[in-house]
């Protein structure tokens, strides 16, 4: 393996300082340059704005993983880091709740239609773990029915290969059930008579629901007496104001936001019907001394604001729309085994193995190529606000170079030879 030293020096002596200080080297998994190609890309951003980021060697890149998700109008975003600001001066932490805190959660009520009663946390694992909680203690049940990932609390990552730490008894709380496939949630309910608590998903991610899946999903858990839980981390802002459930006209019982509400700073909320809320009020232990953070809760209003002023959704929806018809078409040019899929708030790039070169070895080659050309497309790509029409078909050609470097490295046989870096891994299987 060749090290780019010159174009990633800095980044690569930060990593091997990382790995003296920090468990895995990073703070966040799926930032770790194992999953991108270590040797081949940068691995420590020193700034961003708007819908660039500059790595710690002064390289700049067009951004479309977009922090994992949060960035929805774009780094750095003026309005609402000065409407921050103004709040940093008066205090952001009280030792009492603030007016900021039911103002959020009128617009949340106002916008999203599951939305009656809310609960201010931090992060979207935190609230997926007050979602499963609330939804056991209304039900009086224990197994809840997961499809996906939702966070890295235990009652989700159990059924991965990292479950190192958690109690092999939760395993048996925990049954897994597959997107689009009724019949397997099916399955779950009738090996489980009156002992399921909550059906939870995403209500759509890397392919969008088949012949009323969601629509079936609600009505099953339903007639079982479970509760539907909406995973809307992702698709909550970016889809539409309202969420999934508001695109695809779907009610949850419960629903979870995260990500793009506050364009990065940190937040979460669950929300849900009123009924099941009041219910557990005091039942339920869900507290959180940095829920009632000022600065996030402003950033959030000033977000969500933003995005209904000026048709925010419609916008990032047209050009995602565009990179993924025009990723298509590269791909369809170079006869490339390989497809971007998804709906337009989120597309991914999926790789198929070619004349014995696995898929991943290909897509690893197309991100170091795409880096060195300053755009970081990675397995989930975003548009933000700040992101042009100019910076997206700047993307497309370049992939569109790149697609046919890997046809000719393909013809040839050498594709191996070209890479630069490690083999990209999965973090683990996430679906």
């Amino acid at each position: 393996m060749t090290i780019n030293n010159r174009r990633y020096k800095q980044s690569h002596i930060l990593w091997e300082k990382a790995n003296s200080l920090l468990l895995n080297g990073v703070s966040t998994f799926s930032k770790s340059p194992l999953y991108i190609t270590l040797g081949a890309c940068p691995i420590f951003a020193e700034r961003a704005k708007g819908a660039y980021f500059w790595d710690c060697d002064g390289n700049r890149y067009i951004d479309y993983p977009l922090a994992l998700g949060p960035i929805i109008l774009g780094y750095a975003y003026d309005e609402v880091d000065s409407a921050v600001k103004r709040q940093m001066s008066r205090g952001f932490l009280y030792s009492l709740s603030n007016r900021l805190e039911l103002e959020l959660s009128e617009i949340l009520c106002d916008i999203i239609p599951s939305a009656e009663k809310v609960k201010i946390l931090k992060t979207g694992s935190e609230a997926m773990s007050a979602a499963v909680r609330v939804a056991r203690a209304y039900t009086g049940r224990e197994i809840v029915a997961v499809c996906g990932y939702h966070g890295w609390h235990d009652w989700t990552i159990t059924r991965t290969v990292r479950d190192a730490g958690i109690p092999a008894a939760l395993k048996k709380l925990i049954f897994e059930f597959k997107y689009n496939d009724l019949n397997s949630l099916e399955r779950i309910f009738s090996q489980n008579k009156g002992k399921v608590a909550a059906v939870i998903l995403e209500p759509v991610g890397m392919y969008a629901p088949k012949d009323n899946f969601l629509s079936k999903i609600a009505k099953l858990a339903r007639k079982n007496q479970a509760l539907l839980i909406f995973d809307e981390v992702i698709t909550g802002f970016r889809l539409s104001l309202g969420g999934a459930q508001s695109y695809f006209s779907v009610m949850p019982d419960l629903s979870v936001f995260g990500k793009a509400m506050a364009n990065g700073y940190p937040i979460s909320v669950l929300v849900g019907k009123k009924e099941i809320m009041n219910a557990v009020e005091n039942k339920v232990f869900i507290s959180s001394t940095f829920g009632g953070d000022l600065l996030s809760i402003t950033a959030s209003i000033k977000t969500i604001e933003i995005l209904r002023k000026r048709k925010v959704n419609d916008y990032i929806l047209a050009l995602g729309q565009r990179l993924k018809n025009g990723l298509n078409e590269a791909i369809a040019r170079y006869k490339i085994d390989a497809k971007c899929e998804g709906l337009p708030h989120k597309t991914f790039l999926v790789f198929k193995d070619m004349r014995g070169v696995s898929g991943k070895m290909i897509e690893t080659l197309f991100r170091q190529e795409c880096l060195l050309n300053g755009v970081f497309l990675g397995y989930g790509h975003f548009v933000s606000f700040s992101h042009t029409k100019k910076d997206v078909d700047y993307t497309i050609g370049i992939a569109s170079q790149v697609f046919s470097i890997i046809r000719q490295a393909l013809d040839r046989g050498d594709l191996p030879s070209l890479l630069q870096g490690k083999l990209a891994v999965d973090v683990f299987k996430r679906y």
